[in-house]
Order: structure tokens, then C-alpha cells, then sequence
């Protein structure tokens, strides 16, 4: 039975689409996403660039956001509603940001947030399982820890091979490695790499290195293993004789892989509060951080809040030495 496990977490809701018992999807919304996809804000357009095709607008919080397409009779400095179509995204190995992506809609559309997490997975239509901080680790118990490693790492094994996936500005690259021979590593990997960009959740431009196969007949049969395998709607380009495939899908929202990258001590301090919440025990909860993950904390005290509250427990703060 294909199923949602789902987690209302501190800080982040999470959830997995579990199909034969292992996790086909993986999902994570932060609490504090103030841009969410499908969200309708207010906004006040800045500048059109060259061409005027797009646009810099200000949202009420004075970030910056770009609208696309522009309406013609759009003047700078005039106030808008706009939907947003793709959410902030970081950009690995840069400072940036990339700002989210708007479209104007009608002056009398309501504002309202995007929706959270579970009313997304609901619009799916499967059976949702809610799981408790006080109940079995479901979310555990079908490969969850195994899932956030990899998108920690980058690194997805195989029999016979491996997967690195390393998030550019541009794309995401996945490089396929192994000693199996060319054709059957090929064959195995084609697989992997559809349930991988499923399963983390991966939009965009993705480019996948597959060992180089002088026969395009071997080439021709990796790509029908990988058209098997992705039950996402994609485009892709053959496989060229250096073994380079193109795939292009629709990009709403970070990957696991990009929000992990985009804020790696957020990640670990909101994993190392999962862990607390369901700590056995009474009297004094005592968090092991290291000294980024406490200094974030400390900047954001609603989270030890919540877990003060939901555990019923004061929460002490210990520094893991460096």
C-alpha cells in the first residue's frame, strides 16, 4: 500500500511517501518559509530588466523577489499582487540566494501563505499516517535517517556502484561510479539515478555522467532503463559518447540535497532537536551542540521553546568541544 508517513516537527514538518516499504519521496517544509510556493503577496515592482521580461519587485519584508512575466502597463514603483511559482533557492558554492519567482495575478486576488506540508501530500490523495514524538519512529522504521544521510553526503550506494550528487549554481550533477563493467553499471545506475531525483525531491537542469559506452545500442538501452525507472515528467537528451545525459524538470522548491547545502547547521540543529523530542526519560533535557548549531539556537529561542513545551522538560545546552 502506497502511503504518507507524516511529522509535524519542530521547525520543519517532514514527510515520506512509503511504497513497499521504503521511502519513494522524502519531504521537509520549514516553519519559517515565508515564500512558499502558491503563496499570493504584495509587492511593488523596482526595475525591469533589458528587454523588460522580468523584473525586481520588493515584498513587504524588503526582500527582493523577480516577477516574470511583466505586465505591460506595470510602471516602476506601482504595487501588485503576485503568485509565487518557485520558492528561494541557495545557490552552492556562492554567498547568493537565488530570489523566488513571481507571477502577477489579479488586483482582487486574496493574499493568503502557501500551503504547508500536509496540505500538499493531502492534495495526493494517499493515506496519510501522522506520527507521534510519543510513538514508534515511523518515519525511522522506513529508512528516513538513511534518506537525510544521503542528501548530508551527496553519496547514494548500489550493488555494484555508487552515485555523488554535487548541487552548482547552474545544476545538479550526478556522477556515476563503479567497477562493474560499463554496460551493466550503466544499466543499474539509470535506475538509481530516477529514483534518486524522486526521491530528494530534485528539479531543475540535471546532468548525469554515465560511464562512456562506445555502443549506441548499450547507450540506447541505459536510457530505456531510466525511462522505466522516472515516474516524474521530465525531458532528457540521448547519451553522447562521453556518457553526459541531460534531464530537465519542473523546479517549485529546493531538493533535500540544496537544503541541506543552504544551511548545513540549521539542518543539524533541527535534526539534533528531533532526536531530543523523543528522548526517554524525566527531569532536565540536555542538547549536545556544537558551538554554530548553540549560537543558532540562541538566535532563534522558539525552537527550544517548542521542544521545552512538547517534551514537558526544562532544556539545558551542552558545547561539543571542537
Amino acid at each position: 500500500m502506497t502511503h504518507w508517513i507524516y511529522e509535524d516537527g519542530i521547525g520543519e514538518e517532514r514527510a515520506a511517501l512509503i511504497e513497499h516499504g521504503r521511502i519513494i519521496e522524502a519531504r521537509i517544509q520549514r516553519s519559517d518559509l515565508l515564500l512558499a510556493c502558491g503563496a499570493v503577496v504584495e509587492a511593488r515592482l523596482l526595475a525591469r530588466s533589458a528587454g523588460g521580461h522580468r523584473a525586481r519587485i520588493a515584498l513587504a519584508d524588503g526582500s527582493e523577489a523577480m516577477l516574470q512575466p511583466v505586465p505591460k502597463d506595470l510602471s516602476e514603483g506601482k504595487t501588485l499582487r503576485a503568485e509565487v511559482l518557485r520558492e528561494p533557492l541557495f545557490e552552492p558554492g556562492t554567498a547568493r540566494h537565488k530570489p523566488a519567482r513571481l507571477r502577477a495575478v489579479a488586483a482582487d486576488t486574496p493574499l493568503h501563505p502557501g500551503p504547508g506540508l500536509l496540505e500538499r501530500i493531502t492534495a495526493d490523495g494517499h493515506e496519510i499516517v501522522r506520527a507521534s514524538a510519543h510513538g514508534p519512529d515511523l518515519l525511522a522504521e522506513s529508512g528516513w535517517h538513511e534518506v537525510m544521510a544521503e542528501a548530508e553526503t551527496g553519496q547514494i550506494d548500489f550493488a555494484g556502484g555508487s552515485l555523488t550528487l554535487s548541487p552548482t549554481p547552474a545544476m545538479m550533477v550526478i556522477d556515476v561510479d563503479g567497477e562493474s563493467a560499463p554496460r551493466a553499471l550503466g544499466l543499474a545506475a539509470a535506475t538509481q539515478v530516477a529514483h534518486a531525483i524522486r526521491r530528494h525531491g530534485i528539479g531543475g537542469g540535471v546532468v548525469v555522467d554515465f560511464p562512456t559506452l562506445a555502443d549506441k545500442a548499450d547507450r540506447n538501452a541505459v536510457v530505456n532503463y531510466f525511462d522505466a525507472a522516472m515516474t516524474l515528467p521530465c525531458e532528457r537528451t540521448a547519451i553522447n559518447g562521453f556518457g553526459l545525459m541531460q534531464v530537465v524538470l519542473k523546479r517549485t522548491r529546493a531538493s533535500l540535497i540544496e537544503l541541506c547545502a543552504g544551511d548545513p547547521v540549521l539542518w543539524r540543529l533541527l535534526a539534533s532537536l528531533r532526536s531530543a523530542e523523543r528522548a526517554a526519560g524525566t527531569g532536565a533535557l540536555t542538547l549536545h551542540l556544537s558551538g554554530d548549531e548553540s549560537a543558532r539556537l540562541l538566535r532563534d529561542p522558539a525552537l527550544r521553546d517548542s521542544l521545552q513545551r512538547r517534551t514537558g522538560r526544562p532544556v539545558a545546552v551542552a558545547a561539543i568541544p571542537a
